[in-house]
């Protein structure tokens, strides 16, 4: 237990300084936020990858389940709103993708190492895909597929794998560099995180906990029939479940924001599966 605390509380210490950040201090986070999408993110995927020692079919088994695992979650989504009737159609977006990147790859890190974080960066990679297009799609009612061929992290999760799989060698002085600006990614994606936590302001707080149990109860139990599915073990099974269970991403609330579609109660819904998140992660690693 002594281990998962000292995995988690650091973490959420970082999340804490962010928070008080926001509250003292009102500041532009954009350049940061652009900083590890499209410079710091990419070069820790690479780099991670790279080095890992993840086979073709580790691979190919945690892109096939993340496609499987959103879809479902979608699907169940979809369900949802049709029996309630629900026209907060922005709701889609913290229901069904988890915070697998600014939240996940740090869990992933310190939890299970390099060889978590290569898988867990992966996870977030593909469910990105959908994000950028399904989800865009649901909000703004634009099939923007252009979206997609925007996201750095894509093009460096398929060069890192390459250069793994075929072992092409990286010039030590290049991948260094790669290396120590991958660095920045970590901490600067929970600085982000707890500063734009400061931003939200609570609505609808009961459609807001259901939705974020639904993300993290529901997201749990379908990666756990999945992997109990497919007889997935190890390593992978464990990120699978972990990445599954994580809280609502922040970019659903950027695109519902950008798009002016239930901003406010997507705000609300990863603010309080945020919080939630405090508790379940910690029992979650304990599972594992």
């Amino acid at each position: 237990m002594i281990e998962i605390l000292n995995t988690v509380i650091p973490v959420f210490l970082i999340i804490a300084i962010g928070f008080v950040i926001g509250k003292k201090r009102k500041i532009d986070v954009q350049p940061i936020v652009d900083l590890i999408v499209y410079i710091a993110g990419p070069s820790l995927i690479f780099v991670s990858l790279a080095k890992s020692n993840i086979e073709l079919n580790d691979f190919l088994t945690m892109v096939i389940v993340t496609v499987v695992f959103t879809s479902i979650l979608w699907l169940l989504a979809y369900i949802i709103f049709k029996i309630t009737k629900s026209k907060n159609y922005g709701l889609y977006l913290p229901m069904a993708h988890g915070n697998t990147g600014y939240l996940g790859w740090p869990i992933a890190l310190f939890a299970f190492g390099i060889a978590g974080l290569s898988r867990a960066v992966i996870f977030d990679a593909v469910a990105s895909v959908f994000l950028f297009s399904l989800g865009i799609y649901v909000v703004h009612r634009r099939n923007e597929l252009k979206e997609i061929f925007k996201i750095p992290l894509i093009y460096a999760l398929i060069l890192g794998f390459l250069f793994n799989f075929f072992k092409i060698p990286v010039p030590k002085m290049a991948f260094s560099a790669l290396e120590m600006i991958g660095m920045i990614t970590i901490p600067a994606a929970l600085l982000v995180l707890g500063y734009k936590l400061t931003e939200i302001k609570l609505k609808s707080a009961k459609i807001a906990f259901l939705a974020s149990l639904f993300k993290i109860g529901i997201g749990f139990l379908v990666a756990f029939l999945i992997v109990a599915l497919f007889s997935i073990t190890g390593i992978t099974r464990n990120i699978i479940l972990l990445e599954a269970s994580m809280p609502s991403a922040v970019f659903t609330m950027i695109l519902c924001q950008k798009y002016k579609r239930d901003a406010a109660l997507v705000a609300s819904t990863v603010l309080i599966s945020t919080i939630i998140s405090i508790f379940t992660i910690p029992l979650i690693l304990l599972i594992l």
